[in-house]
């Protein structure tokens, strides 16, 4: 009895070590989720994967990619297009559809 409360104790020990080991590798990468999306209508700035604020200038991206407070993203290559509700821009001038990366390309008229 005394040899199976043991081996339950060191089971429940290493799951909870392997959670918080787990969860101290995801944190970073919500962290890493800064940027601005299009949110209910408006541009809104995101900080860590969540709408912070209401944007109320242009920002300009590390990548040189500026996006305007209407949604217009202009791509450093020269690119125009309007963000479409859900889709982000991250800090780093990636295009984020649905929480995965997507191509930056002008959309049809």
């Amino acid at each position: 009895m005394k040899e199976s409360l043991t081996k339950f104790l060191r089971t429940g020990i290493s799951l909870i070590a392997a959670l918080i080991v787990l969860l101290l590798l995801v944190a970073p990468a919500a962290a890493d989720m800064d940027g601005v999306m299009m949110h209910d209508g408006k541009m809104m700035m995101m900080k860590a994967g969540h709408p912070a604020t209401a944007m109320d200038h242009e920002v300009t991206m590390s990548d040189g990619t500026m996006v305007e407070v209407d949604g217009t993203v202009k791509s450093k290559d020269g690119k125009t297009f309007h963000l479409q509700e859900g889709e982000m821009i991250m800090m780093d001038g990636h295009l984020m559809k649905g929480g995965k990366a997507a191509p930056m390309s002008p959309r049809e008229p």
